[in-house]
């Protein structure tokens, strides 16, 4: 039986790590930590070290370091669950109800398995990151128009490096091809979102094509997951100068009203 890793945690913090260690060693304050003799090994000049607000020891001498359970586990010949019970009855903190060890290990397979999909699906994020900035960078008449209208928008190319702007081709399996050639799975970059199926579910293609400049990445500089949703017809470009006003008002009579009897 296990208990769940938060009140592991929260009993790690709660538990005085001086009072475990000090009916084995004597302890005196020097600073933020606590010194003494080793309780793993003979000495005559205390190396060994404790550190409440880190809840840590380490022993200069002989390596010895942990947490207060390693401690209570060597000192005292228990296994991990052991440990638990004996800190929380050092602590004082009552035990929770025990997690059952089938349920604990399948709920943790499955989070291992979930981190495991979206470390992937961040990796080929990273490969469409890295193809949409070499299509910016190509010599073609449409890359480099993408390269003028950055000019004209005032961002520079220190800008574009920072925030790693890139250009989407015109084509509907330019980036499906690229994910391909780096051996991609193909159910892998179905659930990436970055790419979609028709109806029938019969063919893949390159998501949002008309949208052709890109900015891919997030204040931690990651590469954003592309988010399954519907274009909503944003402009990926400005509205010409010579069109001003809103749609409303360029266009009255569609958005009039009739009246009753008209």
């Amino acid at each position: 039986m296990l208990y769940s890793d938060y009140f592991i945690d929260d009993l790690k913090n709660r538990a005085d790590l001086v009072r475990v260690i000090e009916p084995y060693t004597k302890l005196k304050k020097s600073g933020a930590n606590w010194m003494g003799c080793c309780p793993f090994h003979d000495e005559k000049t205390p190396s060994f070290s404790v550190s409440p607000s880190k809840g840590l020891y380490k022993c200069f001498g002989c390596g010895k370091a942990g947490t207060v359970y390693n401690f209570v586990m060597e000192m005292e010949g228990l296994n991990f669950p052991e440990a638990i019970k004996r800190v929380a009855e050092i602590a004082g903190v009552p035990l929770p109800e025990p997690v059952d060890d089938q349920n604990y290990e399948r709920a943790k397979k499955k989070r291992e398995e979930k981190k495991q999909i979206t470390d992937q699906i961040i990796e080929l994020n990273n490969i469409a990151l890295e193809f949409w900035e070499a299509e910016l960078k190509k010599k073609n008449p449409k890359a480099k128009n993408a390269r003028e209208y950055l000019k004209t928008r005032g961002i520079s190319d220190e800008t574009q490096q920072a925030f790693r702007i890139g250009f989407s081709p015109d084509s509907w399996d330019s980036l499906l091809s690229a994910l391909r050639e780096k051996g991609a799975d193909e159910t892998l970059i179905e659930q990436s979102g970055l790419v979609s199926q028709n109806e029938d579910k019969t063919k893949v293609f390159d998501r949002s094509p008309r949208k052709r400049l890109r900015r891919k990445t997030d204040r931690t500089k990651r590469p954003r997951l592309a988010k399954r949703r519907k274009n909503k017809g944003l402009r990926p470009f400005p509205r010409p100068d010579n069109v001003s006003g809103s749609r409303r008002e360029r266009q009255p009579d569609r958005f009039r009203r009739p009246r009753d009897g008209r």
